[in-house]
């Protein structure tokens, strides 16, 4: 049965990683729900986080393709109930002000005047895709959102570990 999964990417912070591992995805026609990247703590280091919709057999065919990559350090693969995932929304609208306040204070996003009417929002991404939604009232100039990030929860019990 297929669900919505996060892999947990450590790679080596060079050119061309992120290319070598989303390549394995569309080699196998397989689309990405959501991808992020960031530095670690550690120097050289960058996390990858990628979110797809697969079974338990691809979950793992990738997990492991992708540990085999020389760049990488560690995949650690937890189905997306097992995270506290976040996303962020900035967008640049034009509009009025008073009813994007209202908006707003109904998401608990901020609004913030810097020569533009601008909101800005992190939450749950299915509050980002519902505030994203109510936004098509306003005429748009300008949206952009991060993709999910996303932490495992409690102990992790459910989640599988490739590498380190």
């Amino acid at each position: 049965m297929k669900k919505e999964r996060v892999f947990f990417i450590t790679v080596a912070d060079k050119p061309g990683v992120l290319f070598k591992i989303t390549n394995i995805f569309r080699r196998r026609n397989f689309n990405i729900e959501s991808v992020t990247v960031g530095k670690t703590l550690v120097k050289g280091e960058s996390q990858i986080v990628i979110v797809i919709n697969a079974d338990d057999e691809e979950a793992d065919s990738f997990a492991r393709m992708v540990k085999k990559l020389i760049d990488v350090y560690e995949v650690i693969e937890a189905p997306k109930e097992s995270c506290y995932a976040q996303e962020l929304l900035l967008a640049k609208l034009d509009g009025e002000h008073e009813e994007l306040e209202k908006l707003a204070k109904k998401y608990g996003a901020e609004v913030v005047e810097n020569g533009s009417l601008i909101i800005k929002y992190a939450g749950e991404p299915s509050n980002v895709e519902m505030l994203a939604e109510e936004l098509t009232r306003f005429k748009i100039i300008h949206i952009s959102r991060t993709g999910i990030t996303a932490v495992v929860k409690e102990d992790g019990k459910d989640i599988l570990r490739f590498g380190r």
